[in-house]
């Protein structure tokens, strides 16, 4: 798979990529059609996906995949020269690309990824994974994508709710793993919020229609707390009630 740099690099590549993707034709930015088409699959297939659902997760990862990102992030471990690793990846698909950072971690350290896709995000990671493979042709082969039952892999990162997780336990427990279960978020107010913060807690409320696992779903308020200010601050998202 290549040197550690080299694969950095790919990744630097695909944020650029990434940032300057623009899903609209008439948007001035990176043309790419057979892209393109797989984000516009994974949105008629998955209603949840909307198209700016879908341009906030793309552009999020490209904001992301700096190379500056990337270098302070992975410093801090060490990565494998030899001897890599096969890691089973069972994704979710709450939100787009929900399980890309998992095969970030796999493919930058080195290992290969066994991926099992959810059934609500299909395209996009295929998708991501072909552009990284053109960037850096060493990565070939590095991700191979399961249908049926997973055999041959080292490791386990699955991620599901908390009934699947028990599944989750009983099959690979025996394997070095990790098993994420259902998470929720809670919001504590003061009463002394500025509208900008205020702002960015419905951005933390209804991204994603609130399916992600860092959605915030419960409030906190003091007695006698009075939602006026909470409940302009929340109107630009009152198009998600359609």
């Amino acid at each position: 798979m290549g040197s550690l740099e080299r694969r950095l690099q790919a990744f630097v590549k695909l944020g650029h990529f990434l940032r300057d993707f623009r899903l609209d034709d008439s948007s001035s930015g990176t043309s790419d059609d057979e892209f393109t088409r797989a984000v516009e699959r994974a949105g008629s297939r998955n209603g949840w996906f909307t198209r700016e659902n879908l341009r906030h997760a793309l552009s999020a990862w490209g904001k992301e995949l700096t190379e500056e990102n990337l270098r302070t992030w992975i410093s801090d471990y060490e990565t494998p020269q030899k001897d890599p690793k096969v890691v089973a990846i069972i994704m979710a698909g709450n939100i787009p690309l929900v399980g890309f950072h998992d095969l970030l971690c796999v493919l930058i350290t080195g290992h290969r990824a066994l991926v099992k896709l959810a059934s609500g995000d299909t395209e996009l990671l295929p998708a991501v994974i072909k552009k990284l493979e053109g960037f850096e042709p060493e990565l070939k082969g590095s991700t191979e994508f399961s249908k049926g039952v997973m055999k041959g892999f080292d490791a386990v990162i699955a991620t599901g709710s908390d009934n699947t997780s028990r599944y989750f336990e009983y099959y690979f427990g025996n394997k070095p793993h990790i098993i994420r279960k259902n998470r929720n978020s809670a919001a504590v107010l003061t009463g002394d919020e500025s509208q900008q913060k205020l702002r960015a807690l419905g951005e933390d409320i209804f991204r994603y229609f609130g399916l992600g696992c860092r959605s915030v779903s419960k409030l906190f308020v003091p007695e006698g707390y009075d939602f006026q200010a909470l409940f302009s601050a929340l109107e630009p998202f009152e198009d998600i009630k359609d």
